[in-house]
């Protein structure tokens, strides 16, 4: 059982990584310089997450799965709470450089919740033992993470953004709440939900089935485009030859990769126990990933949006990815494990 679990998690780590090199690749030999990576960005942003949002979601809403969600949102909550907390503990504690310690605490509270988990838990459904009789498992786990989202995005955007700001920032616009991928989320919830949408769009033989099968075909291209311009940033030059101490990059990956997952994981085994989150080992493995995944990297766009922090939230962004690919394979393989011993 150790050996399938630790292959499948390092697998599923290895996959990110490697489409995430590609975009470094790319980005050092000037096909994604920064005006291309802004383009891309704003066609994933506009068309294709919403269309893989919308395709996944609308599947698999119903009802009886609609209920089931309801504590996902939640977690969501509870996770950015709890990393607010670890970060403002760990800043005393700690003491990183005192001009970033808004930038320690937001990169330990929001994780990237999207490309990173999307990839996890399509590359785990293909390799874990516990998913191969489950041909589903692997939409099912994009629609989870597509409702994780749901609650996420804004609370990031309403919570990090300004806070990152501080006293003197850019002040928050509605549509950073109502973004592209909430609206798409809600979208395909509600495609899913009303009985007429359903049998025009989603149902085999639908009239209109052909509108869901192009977005499947657009939105299989969001994830890989994500990761490469991931992969793009984090190679960027003028982030990694920016300095920044060694006790900036520790405090963010102590709160983000130990305790976060520390509080988090327990947090979620208890509310499985109780009943609150659905007996779903996919729903399950991915609220135990989402407690450990790596900084959210909108926090270096909310740094230039307010001019303040930009080039040091990029590095701490870099060092943490670097340290993530260990831990992040670590946690899948503890993910797995308890998937496998509470779920069988």
């Amino acid at each position: 059982m150790v050996l399938p679990v630790l292959t499948a998690s390092f697998l599923a780590v290895a996959r990110v990584c490697l489409v995430c090199a590609g975009g470094v690749w790319l980005g050092r030999i000037g096909v994604m310089n920064r005006d291309f990576r802004k383009s891309l960005g704003r066609v994933i942003l506009l068309l294709l997450l919403p269309c893989m949002l919308i395709s996944k979601l609308s599947i698999n809403a119903s009802l009886d799965s609609l209920c089931k969600w309801a504590a996902i949102p939640v977690v969501a909550l509870l996770y950015a709470a709890l990393g607010m907390g670890i970060g403002q503990a760990l800043v005393r504690l700690l003491k990183p450089s005192k001009d970033l310690r808004r930038a320690v605490v937001a990169a330990t509270a929001f994780g990237n919740s999207g490309y990173i988990p999307f990839t996890l838990v399509a590359a785990v459904a293909a390799a874990a033992p516990q998913f191969q009789s489950d041909p589903q498992a692997a939409d099912r786990g994009i629609a989870f993470v597509s409702v994780y989202l749901m609650a996420f995005s804004p609370c990031l955007w309403g919570i990090a953004f300004p806070y990152l700001g501080g006293e003197h920032g850019e002040r928050l616009r509605w549509r950073q709440l109502l973004s592209p991928p909430v609206l798409s989320v809600l979208a395909g919830i509600t495609l899913g939900l009303v009985p007429p949408f359903r049998a025009l769009l989603i149902e085999e033989g639908a009239p209109l089935r052909v509108f869901l099968d192009a977005a499947n075909v657009l939105g299989a291209a969001a994830i890989p485009c994500g990761l490469l311009i991931l992969g793009a940033n984090l190679g960027d030059r003028r982030q990694t030859n920016t300095e920044i101490r060694r006790r900036d990059i520790a405090t963010v990956c102590v709160g983000r990769y130990v305790l976060l997952p520390a509080l988090g994981i327990p947090l979620v085994l208890g509310l499985f126990h109780l009943g609150v989150i659905p007996n779903d080992p996919m729903c399950l493995l991915v609220l135990l990933i989402e407690a450990g995944v790596p900084p959210a990297t909108n926090l270096a766009v909310m740094c230039q949006i307010h001019n303040r922090n930009e080039t040091a939230m990029s590095k701490l962004l870099v060092w943490s990815y670097i340290v993530e690919i260990p831990t992040l394979t670590l946690l899948v393989a503890v993910a797995l494990f308890l998937v496998g011993k509470l779920c069988a």
